[in-house]
């Protein structure tokens, strides 16, 4: 039931998103969505911002299957193409929402690509393994801020040429 709940929050969320701007949306109207009540929406989430996090990580990997593909190109592309066909949703959050929220919201889904490829060797000791989770925290909190300016840009750039810039320091940076 739990999960029932928490999955209809950011369900509605995004819904309401679609249709109004980020100012406009109200923990009672997201709760009134989903058949609950205010203190329900509380007992999941501390604020507005922590259910965006959630609903938009739960939305991308829900529509766009990244969680799927075992590399990282495959990750990253089905990520950048959701992000420029939810455009609407995106434009609405970059306008209405403080950048550091957005980072916030972006970074889990990021670092889930940062998975698929991006990972200790099992036998590296303690030493490595702290300098390769200080390495893939640097390159994706880069991959947050470059992505966010390429929203900013209104989609520039392709989506291949994204991929191909980003692989470029990934790969220079794991060689």
């Amino acid at each position: 039931m739990r999960k029932k709940t928490e999955t209809s929050l950011c369900v509605a969320f995004m819904e309401l998103l679609r249709k109004y701007p980020f100012p406009k949306i109200t923990i009672q109207k997201i709760a009134e969505q989903c058949g609950v009540n205010r203190q329900t929406f509380y007992y999941y989430y501390d604020n507005i911002y922590d259910l965006m996090a959630r609903a938009f990580e739960y939305e991308l990997l829900r529509e766009s299957r990244m969680d799927q593909e075992t590399s990282w190109e495959a990750a990253m592309e089905r990520f950048l193409y959701w992000m420029k066909n939810n455009r609407i949703i995106i434009k609405n959050m970059l306008v209405n929402v403080e950048s550091s929220y957005m980072r916030r919201a972006i970074y889990p889904v990021v670092r889930l690509s940062m998975n698929c490829t991006c990972s200790p060797c099992p036998e590296a000791g303690e030493q490595e393994t702290e300098n390769e989770e200080f390495l893939r925290h640097f390159l994706v909190i880069g991959i947050t801020q470059y992505i966010l300016e390429w929203i900013e840009s209104d989609y520039k750039e392709s989506v291949d040429e994204v991929i191909r810039k980003l692989y470029l320091v990934i790969k220079k940076i794991y060689e």
